[in-house]
């Protein structure tokens, strides 16, 4: 195999599962770990991949790396729009609702002031003022906790407030999706609370734009398969779209309603 070949494969390779190990890619291109890890330096010089102990993952920042809401807020946001409108059809008037704190979860938010009497539990200040400016008859739970730089209300304050109750439905915001990291986030206490947010949850909706894909926090909020549901836009390689169906009932994307699988 040629190494534009094998680079391309290499490639595919990161695109469905969000990183590769050296060994399992030499075995696959049935050639020697020198000459994959020599393949990764040029992917890697091109910007391509991220060179990772023994293996490769995609560009996305390093997993401690914690971007605030602002700079968030301007990443995709006509795919956020198109998630957040279908993962609103998912709610009806009355029903219970948990939104953690992020941009999509944000835009979702501002759809969800039409819809009558619903009770809303968040960690996110932005979210609350969104429903306390629409002046709507929502009912709107705020946690306490300590304030992080995505603007989310986090720790034994929010756990707590979490842990006394149950929600219909709770709408998840990440900031990474991978195979084998499963749903993170950068941040240790961020990732407690969500994990509240999943526990106090009825049903869970994993609301993720393509560019979470392949992206891996420092924290582990939980495994794929802790979401019932995955939305997310056109952008998401079909691979990916594979990858998350054999461990999620019901993959989404907004353009295209119709499940990839769900269970009877």
């Amino acid at each position: 195999m040629l190494p534009p070949q094998r680079h391309s494969h290499i490639l595919e390779r990161l695109r469905r599962d969000g990183q590769v190990r050296v060994t399992t890619l030499a075995a696959e291109l049935a050639v020697s770990e020198m000459t994959v890890r020599r393949d990764l330096g040029n992917l890697a010089e091109r910007g391509d991949l991220v060179k990772t102990h023994g293996g490769a993952t995609l560009p996305g920042g390093t997993t401690s790396s914690e971007p605030g809401f602002a700079h968030n807020l301007g990443i995709a946001a006509t795919e956020k729009e198109q998630i957040a409108r279908l993962a609103a059809t998912r709610v009806q008037p009355g029903m219970s609702v948990a939104l953690n704190a992020g941009t999509t979860t944000h835009a979702l938010a501002r759809i969800l002031t039409q819809v009558p009497d619903l009770t809303v539990v968040t960690n996110s200040p932005r979210i609350a003022a969104v429903f306390d400016e629409g002046g709507t008859s929502q009912t709107v739970i705020l946690t306490g906790g300590i304030r992080t730089p995505s603007d989310a209300l986090v720790g034994p304050f929010a756990v707590a407030t979490l842990r006394a109750l149950r929600v219909d439905v709770c709408f998840l915001g990440v900031h990474g999706v991978s195979p084998e990291g499963g749903l993170t986030t950068p941040n240790m206490l961020e990732a407690e609370t969500n994990r509240a947010f999943l526990d106090a949850a009825a049903s869970v909706v994993v609301i993720a734009d393509h560019h979470k894909w392949g992206v891996t926090g420092l924290c582990q909020i939980a495994e794929l398969g802790a979401a019932d549901i995955f939305l997310s836009d056109a952008g998401l390689p079909e691979a990916a779209r594979l990858r998350l169906a054999e461990s999620i009932d019901s993959v989404l994307i907004a353009d295209n309603p119709t499940p990839l699988k769900e269970t009877p």
